[in-house]
């Protein structure tokens, strides 16, 4: 039950059982008949008499409370037979071995009645919801210990490249440190399915088709980054093709991410990502992330999208569409977009600034501050961020 957390229900949950089973009490105080307390007063109070036996939660009684007593009773305890309402400790007066009580009481006051919360047969949960702590804690109270889910997706992450070292390494002329597997790593993390990193994988045809071969064996769906584009050591998409994989498409019109490459092998997936650390995290959020939620079974599997002013000019000097890191502030009741820097591909800063992710059509060459764009946001919005124009 405790594993089944964020994961996404693969049944529909039926309670076989009222919750509360029983009427209890909804404090500590005197189980009494509420008729005992007709007509009383601070100048004419009625006195119970309290009988020797308490109720403590977890205990029940044989006997029923008769006209002119009262039960103590704690939080949770069943209600006795005869009595049909629950006066706290603090609302009575005690003398001796009775309890005085200075005004009337309805039925069923402090009391929690039976089936209020779930009756039996009634749908507590549909399949498909995700699971969150309450339904933990409501599914324990329905005695189930296990429930059926949507497994979640393993994703094997491969980065290819004679140029990379590991992140411990020492750095050489030539080479530099793999972020790639690092940053899809926590991604796939984050969406909530299992990361399996190969690690580096050198440009050489043998070793390419080995890790490909393995990670199309553990995992249903594997991402490679770098080896797509049609250099002479971009070895990923004929591999892929060797081993028998589908290419559904190969470039897509957009910057950045052009590269991207996309199989299928049988039930499994396959995207050929690009190799600069931008493009990868984009095209992770654009295409991978829905794919992941998707096979989950989870409802909502797209980011939130915003409509946002430019808070500075914009000039696109290409024919794709142009997908520039943001930071969205709101200020009074306009968001607005400012660019994060410098947007090269491999600009990996660029990303960690931002929280939105604007698309900026390629209908014209230069957008003008206050024009509004859509903004897929991938962390919060900042209110009032100091660099925004005033609203």
């Amino acid at each position: 039950l405790l594993d089944s957390r964020g994961m996404t229900l693969a049944e529909e949950i039926v309670s076989d059982m009222d919750i509360p089973p029983f009427d209890n009490s909804a404090m500590d105080g005197f189980a009494i008949r509420s008729l005992d307390t007709l007509g009383a007063s601070l100048h004419n109070p009625v006195r119970l008499k309290v009988l020797e036996e308490d109720l403590p939660a977890g205990h029940t009684t044989q006997k029923s409370l008769m006209p002119g007593y009262a039960f103590q009773i704690m939080t949770g305890a069943p209600i006795p037979a005869g009595a049909d309402a629950v006066i706290p400790v603090e609302d009575v007066e005690m003398r001796n071995e009775e309890i005085w009580i200075s005004r009337p009481y309805k039925t069923h006051t402090n009391i929690r009645d039976r089936g209020e919360e779930v009756w039996a047969g009634e749908v507590v949960l549909t399949q498909g919801k995700t699971i969150y702590p309450a339904d933990i804690g409501l599914l324990a109270s329905l005695g189930r210990s296990k429930v059926a889910v949507i497994r979640k997706a393993k994703v094997a992450v491969i980065a290819t490249g004679d140029e990379l070292i590991d992140i411990e390494e020492n750095l050489q002329p030539g080479l530099i440190r793999d972020s790639n597997s690092y940053s899809l790593t926590a991604q796939i993390a984050e969406a909530g399915a299992i990361p399996q990193r190969v690690g580096i994988v050198a440009d050489q045809r043998e070793l390419v088709r080995q890790a490909l071969e393995r990670s199309l064996m553990e995992c249903d769906i594997v991402l490679t980054s770098g080896g797509v584009s049609v250099g002479k050591y971009d070895l990923v998409k004929e591999v892929v093709e060797e081993l028998g994989a589908e290419l559904k498409f190969w470039k897509v019109s957009q910057k950045p991410g052009k590269p991207l490459a996309f199989w299928t092998y049988g039930q499994k997936l396959v995207f050929g990502l690009p190799g600069n650390p931008v493009a990868v995290m984009f095209c992770f959020e654009r295409y991978v992330r829905p794919l992941i939620l998707k096979m989950m079974g989870r409802g909502e599997i797209f980011r939130p999208t915003v409509k946002a002013a430019l808070a500075h000019d914009v000039k696109i000097k290409t024919e794709r569409t142009q997908f520039m890191r943001v930071m969205v502030g709101r200020k009074g009741e306009v968001l607005w977009a400012s660019s994060t820097g410098a947007q090269g591909s491999g600009i990996l800063r660029s990303m960690s600034l931002a929280n939105g992710i604007a698309t900026i059509p390629p209908q014209k060459e230069i957008w003008k501050q206050g024009e509004l764009v859509e903004v897929m946001l991938i962390r919060e919005i900042e209110e009032r961020p100091e660099r925004l124009p005033s609203a």
